[in-house]
């Protein structure tokens, strides 16, 4: 998180870092078949995951508040406001295309469990592309 960097950019990137790293853990495990998706094993790595978020987000998001400390109190510019609604426009569309691929597994006849871990990365995924998108947007300067 270099110097040259806004606040909004550095919640970009904390939101990167925390969602990949928290819910890499969750599906990596998954994946990797060191637990089940399908357990009580998944849940509580799930409510892990979830609580290093949270407590990740909080505590980078206060470091970065810190570091930018004018930045935090000014409102959002025209250019601000515009990266947020482009990112989450595409975060959205991305959403909608995964969700409506959820007929794909059932179909095949996953279980419940499986559909519920599919959402679920649906939605890790959304908030990837809205990170992703907003720290191009930021670096392109648009």
């Amino acid at each position: 998180m270099g110097d040259g960097m806004s606040l909004r950019e550095k919640s970009a990137w904390i939101g990167l870092v925390s969602v990949g790293l928290c819910f890499g853990v969750y599906f990596g495990s998954i994946a990797t078949g060191l637990i089940s998706g399908r357990g009580p094993s998944a849940f509580h790595l799930l409510l892990g995951c979830v609580a290093a978020f949270a407590v990740l987000q909080a505590g980078l998001g206060a470091l970065a508040a810190r570091t930018t400390p004018a930045d935090g109190r000014s409102p959002r510019d025209e250019r601000e406001m515009l990266i947020q609604a482009r990112s989450h426009t595409l975060g959205y569309y991305v959403l909608v295309v995964l969700v409506l691929a959820l007929g794909v597994p059932l179909h095949i006849g996953h279980p419940a469990p499986d559909l519920v871990n599919f959402a679920l990365l649906d939605v890790v995924i959304a908030g990837l592309v809205v990170s992703v998108a907003q720290i191009v947007m930021f670096r392109r300067g648009a």
